[in-house]
């Protein structure tokens, strides 16, 4: 048995799982994580806020307090202490125009701020709706800090050293370190993700043991009892434990086991059912493959060729045939039915004629069968053959016993016509009885001219004498193998030849309408002559007196078409069907064995013919006989 290779890593159901479930945390985690850092960012964000509120009211009071006691130059000191706080990098107070008026870091002192700079354009650039008044900008040092944007209204009490009209004395700019905020969020993230790493692998872990032990091993348990059940097994069964899907499987998988158990005795017991009735069949069976080598043979065929099963399969049938007794000589395996089965892809009859060891004459009967696959086409051939010798000889008795009855038949007809040339011959050899009593000296007295115009009448009369007796002669002679050339017209005409003194006597004309173009072909002359007299007699018993029996060869196609068409009483379209049974007979007590059909049915068939009938009552029958051509004669004509 094969061995099972082991399946690689990346197609292991556990790993692609893994992957899967990998895949979908990346999907669904990803997101959260980045939504969870945002909202992280903006809770720090949010810190930063109220803390530089807080730092902006304490700033706007010192200010305020300080210009209500005319005391303004206090009020650098206050922004530095109040920057000295951690995470407060600078505090800044702008007047109207932008200027920086006081400010913790000394750099910036006297500074100008643009409308376009990022710390502006949050208010000047959108309506006091959209204003945002926190920004985070670059602090000059490749850092960011956190501003916060805080107008310094004008107040009554501040109307004394401002205008009223006045809306904004001032800005007050502060700048918060982002540098912790920073750290928190990457160390929020850091927490984050390691608590998502553990998550993910106890994920894995859990899911691995949970399908290894719910999902694998129960596999693993299917793949062992599937190598157990291909090794022949079929009592192996998957074992059942829990109540899922998977036990579910493992009762339909026992189930479909046990089925296929069941399926496989029965095909079992249909084996050997078929087996047993193959070989109780006498007739020799094989089974052949395209080249011809042997798949199966029943016990006659073993029995002939003296082998036994094991030793013959797989070889070729022609090659074991020849220690059978009916072995495949020369002209079988040019003519392979097995072959044309496979060429045609139709069912193949052969006759075998062949002479055995002991000498006797043996004729074998060989069926080719097409078997079939799924797409149509043959991919082997069965092949029945049995002896009919037996059966020939009976038949050939049979049909020998009809024929001496068709001549009974003819025993008025034959005398006239042998009567007539026997007169011409009596007559002669009396005139020259009468010369030779007359002597020389007489006026009757025989020359040698005269003598030799009465020998040659007289050898005349007796060639047509002799003629009609070869006929006889071969009509009357037995049936021989098909395996000379026959000429149909000269067979036909001959035996009409018999009928015509008995035709013309009841006034029925016999028409012979012969193509001088048929050829010649492998036939049983006299089993063929006495065919056509069964037909030429039925004609003439059904038209009585007073008709016409038209007689025509032809070819059509590959195949010699012989028709006897007569002018008689027709027959019922019921008995059409049993003219070819043997005894059956719708003429009168007397006129007929019944066996003259049924002969002539089998002898044409036994060359490889047909014969077919067509008759109405009152209107006369057609019998056509269809006989095949040589194959040389086939491909000139071709």
């Amino acid at each position: 048995m094969q061995q099972r290779k082991p399946i690689p890593i990346r197609q292991r159901l556990n790993f692609r799982i893994t992957c899967g479930l990998l895949l979908a945390l990346l999907v669904v985690g990803v997101p959260f994580f980045a939504f969870f850092y945002h909202l992280h960012k903006h809770q720090l964000i949010d810190s930063l806020k109220a803390s530089s509120t807080s730092l902006g009211q304490l700033v706007l009071s010192s200010l305020e307090g300080r210009m209500l006691e005319k005391k303004p130059h206090l009020i650098g000191p206050d922004v530095n202490q109040l920057s000295a706080q951690s995470g407060v990098q600078r505090i800044m107070i702008l007047n109207i125009k932008g200027e920086t008026r006081i400010s913790s870091d000394p750099r910036m002192q006297g500074k100008v701020f643009a409308r376009t700079e990022p710390s502006c354009v949050v208010c000047h650039d959108h309506s006091s709706t959209a204003r945002r008044y926190t920004t985070i900008v670059e602090n000059g040092s490749g850092g960011e800090v956190f501003r916060s944007i805080i107008l310094i209204d004008n107040k009554p009490q501040c109307f004394a050293c401002h205008l009223p009209e006045q809306r904004v004395n001032g800005i007050l700019l502060m700048d918060l370190s982002m540098a912790e905020a920073k750290q928190q969020l990457a160390s929020g993230m850091q927490k984050m993700l390691g608590l998502g790493a553990i998550m993910v692998l106890v994920t894995i872990v859990a899911l691995g043991a949970s399908m290894d032990k719910l999902i694998l091993q129960r596999i693993k348990a299917f793949t062992k009892t599937t190598v157990a059940i291909r090794s022949g097994n079929l009592d192996e069964r998957v074992e059942v434990r829990e109540a899922d899907e998977i036990s579910e499987l493992a009762r339909s998988f026992n189930i479909m086991t046990a089925g296929l158990k069941e399926s496989l005795r029965e095909v079992e017991r249909q084996k050997e059912y078929l087996e047993n009735v193959i070989n109780s069949i006498e007739d020799e069976i094989i089974v052949v493959d395209r080249q011809s080598c042997i798949v199966t043979a029943n016990k006659a065929f073993l029995k002939s060729c003296a082998r036994r099963k094991e030793e013959i399969l797989g070889q070729t049938c022609a090659l074991v045939s020849q220690a059978s007794m009916i072995p495949c000589h020369q002209d079988l395996m040019e003519k392979c039915p097995a072959q044309e089965t496979f060429w045609k892809g139709v069912v193949k009859k052969t006759l075998h004629r062949f002479i055995d060891q002991q000498g006797h004459e043996k004729y074998v009967e060989i069926h080719s069968y097409p078997l079939r696959d799924e797409t149509g086409q043959v991919f082997q051939a069965i092949e029945v053959r049995r002896d009919i010798t037996e059966r020939r000889f009976l038949e050939a008795i049979l049909s020998h016993s009809e024929r001496l009855a068709s001549l009974g038949l003819l025993a008025s007809g034959l005398s006239h016509e042998i009567n007539n040339p026997l007169a011409s011959i009596t007559a002669c050899t009396e005139g020259l009885k009468r010369k030779i009593r007359a002597g020389p000296s007489e006026n009757g007295s025989l020359d040698v001219e005269e003598l030799g115009e009465y020998i040659e009448l007289i050898h005349k009369e007796a060639m047509r004498a002799k003629a009609i007796t070869d006929r006889l002669l071969i009509l009357s002679r037995k049936s021989e193998s098909p395996t000379y050339l026959v000429s149909i017209s000269q067979s036909l005409s001959e035996t009409i030849s018999l009928l015509r003194f008995q035709a013309e006597e009841r006034e029925i004309q016999i028409i012979e309408d012969l193509d001088p173009h048929v050829p010649p072909i492998k036939a049983d002359d006299p089993a063929l002559r006495q065919v056509f007299l069964n037909l030429l007699l039925n004609a003439m018993q059904a038209i009585d007196r007073d008709g016409r029996i038209t007689v025509q060869t032809k070819v059509e196609q590959d195949l010699v078409k012989i028709t006897f068409e007569d002018t008689g009483c027709g027959m019922a379209r019921e008995d059409l069907g049993r003219l070819f049974e043997p005894f059956f007979s719708r003429k009168a007590s007397g006129r007929g064995t019944g066996l003259g059909l049924f002969i002539s049915h089998i002898l044409i068939r036994q060359m490889g013919g047909t014969i077919t009938v067509q008759s109405e009552v009152g209107k006369g029958t057609q019998f056509v006989i269809t006989l095949p051509l040589d194959e040389s004669r086939r491909s000139n004509l071709v």
